[in-house]
């Protein structure tokens, strides 16, 4: 084991798989040289990739000493290129962390630009939706070939090419590359889209690991729950809405991607090698999801939150889904917050208490990070 004549400053909030593909592209090495010039070799039968791969999740601090022995970069800004500050519980197999993580990453076209083709981390994230540095919904595949980006690591016996599609053009995977610039896709601009300011209050929570206000009142909750709650609500709330409900609090344009995300079938639920249920979504999908649950999370307590779910439960009474029965609401098993407002939605008071709700929910008190 040698340290490296070439060193690479890692960008803010770049990925290690990224920072790695950046420095064999300065030094011209292959991706399977500089995997062994930082020493991650396969072990138990598995390749250098793969554990470079499990290492893009978490660094064991073996890892970590000796890439920074190799590299000159100190182990806990290795640790910080991993989804390990992201995700309270990094176990590659638990369903609960697993389901925050993409299959592969999405990405911002204008920052591939500006970066040199290097990537965000947090791109790869279940809830990554929007660039909240240039407002735009983040992309989620090749604009030529089609392809999910990153899915796979870089070929063993080439040179990484920055900010390239990898995808291989037929139907195998082998044989040449797509190599697009992932810079030129086209970039759909939200503006003041809510999904912007949603974006930004996700990933609080997850640099914090906690979400805490809203319907949790002052006890803190884990970010891998605060996600389960988000999406159980939000998906529940998708399943019985009317178009002209989900339409109302965003913008046409993301509108518009959410119908054609619907058309094209989104958040299909992957199995890894390791058994571990990871998903995979769609951008707009995942930010209309977001979206809905928000503003019913950021209620002050049940009651309020209830009375922000009016519009959804009178809506399906009127088309012959009786709220109160247990077959048409979310099941229980999420945290005692979401389970208590179930039992609140459940409640014949609750949904005869308040028939002067406005049709659809504002945005009320934010919740914040610990």
């Amino acid at each position: 084991m040698r340290t490296l004549p070439i060193r690479v400053k890692p960008l803010p909030e770049e990925s290690l798989e990224s920072w790695l593909e950046a420095l064999a592209s300065r030094t011209d090495a292959t991706w399977g040289q500089i995997l062994r010039a930082v020493d991650i070799s396969g072990a138990r039968g598995n390749t250098a990739s793969h554990w470079a791969g499990r290492a893009n999740v978490s660094l064991t601090p073996g890892q970590g000493d000796t890439i920074s022995y190799c590299t000159g970069v100190e182990p806990c800004l290795l640790q910080a290129m991993t989804l390990q500050p992201w995700i309270n519980d990094t176990s590659w197999q638990r369903p609960s962390a697993a389901s925050l993580r993409m299959t592969g990453s999405r990405f911002c076209p204008k920052c591939l630009e500006e970066r040199g083709g290097r990537w965000r981390v947090w791109w790869r994230l279940r809830w990554a939706f929007v660039c909240p540095t240039h407002g735009s919904l983040l992309a989620d595949a090749c604009r030529v070939c089609g392809g999910l980006q990153r899915t796979a690591p870089p070929r063993f016996n080439e040179v990484p090419k920055l900010g390239s599609c990898t995808r291989g053009v037929t139907r195998s995977g082998e044989g040449p590359r797509c190599h697009e610039p992932l810079s030129g896709a086209p970039a759909i601009r939200l503006g003041t889209d809510p999904a912007v300011v949603t974006q930004c209050e996700l990933l609080r929570v997850l640099r914090a690991g906690y979400a805490l206000g809203g319907i949790y009142g002052s006890s803190p909750v884990p970010s891998t729950i605060f996600m389960g709650d988000l999406h159980t609500l939000g998906s529940w709330m998708l399943r019985y809405a009317q178009p002209f409900h989900v339409a109302a609090p965003i913008s046409d344009l993301l509108w518009e991607q959410f119908v054609l995300a619907a058309k094209n079938g989104f958040a299909r639920p992957l199995v890894t090698g390791g058994g571990a249920r990871v998903a995979c979504s769609n951008a707009a999908a995942d930010a209309v999801t977001a979206c809905m649950a928000m503003p019913v999370l950021q209620a002050d307590d049940t009651e309020i939150a209830a009375q922000r779910l009016q519009w959804l439960t009178t809506s399906m009474r009127r088309r012959g889904f009786s709220p109160m029965d247990s077959r048409n609401c979310w099941n229980i098993g999420h945290s005692p917050s979401l389970d208590a407002l179930r039992r609140t939605v459940l409640s014949s008071r609750s949904l005869h208490q308040h028939r002067t709700t406005r049709p659809f929910p504002g945005t009320g008190p934010q919740l914040s990070a610990v």
